[in-house]
């Protein structure tokens, strides 16, 4: 509840008395200024880093972790900057630096992963099969599926093709039964 009260109250007004600040600075038109560039160059940041992004498939398997790191902190840094003030304009700018950047990444990582839900049959190196065990019990009879429909529609092609064998309908669904 209170960190809901901080982010709701205390930011906005966190950014309204930085603005303030810089408007006594440099004055309220080019303090204004400033904020309304902020969503153009956002933009643009989120705009490199899509298209750094689309350089990640090309890249070395070892350069690889690298580059999406890079791309993704410079796509929050375009999110950010893009957020009318100047905090989130200099914690986005300052996200552009590579060892705030694994830092950011380090910490965000151990976040997540410490609140990560585990799923039963996958582990870290991705799905292992171990959850259809259980559904194994009893004795397997080795076989096969014969069914009558398949003798039927090889005799049948074409006229299943025109829709004209299973009732006009030219999806090869079955007859709806009407009572």
């Amino acid at each position: 509840m209170f960190l809901r009260r901080i982010v709701f109250i205390g930011y906005p007004l966190a950014e309204f008395l930085v603005l303030w600040w810089v408007a006594s600075l440099i004055g309220w038109g080019f303090a204004l200024l400033l904020v309304i560039a902020g969503f153009p160059a956002g933009a643009a940041l989120m705009r490199n880093a899509a298209a750094k992004a689309t350089t990640l498939q090309s890249a070395d398997p070892e350069q690889r972790p690298t580059i999406a790191r890079s791309t993704t902190m410079m796509f929050l840094a375009g999110i950010l900057v893009m957020i009318p003030g100047f905090i989130t304009d200099v914690v986005g700018i300052a996200l552009l630096f590579a060892p705030l950047q694994r830092v950011v990444a380090r910490s965000t990582g151990a976040w997540v992963g410490a609140r990560m839900t585990r799923v039963p049959g996958f582990n870290s190196s991705g799905f292992s099969g171990e959850q259809f065990g259980f559904y194994a019990q009893g004795d397997v009879v080795q076989g096969f599926v014969v069914n009558s429909q398949d003798s039927e529609s090889n005799e049948h092609t074409s006229q299943e093709e025109d829709g004209k064998n299973n009732g006009g309908n030219p999806f090869g669904l079955p007859p709806r039964i009407e009572e």
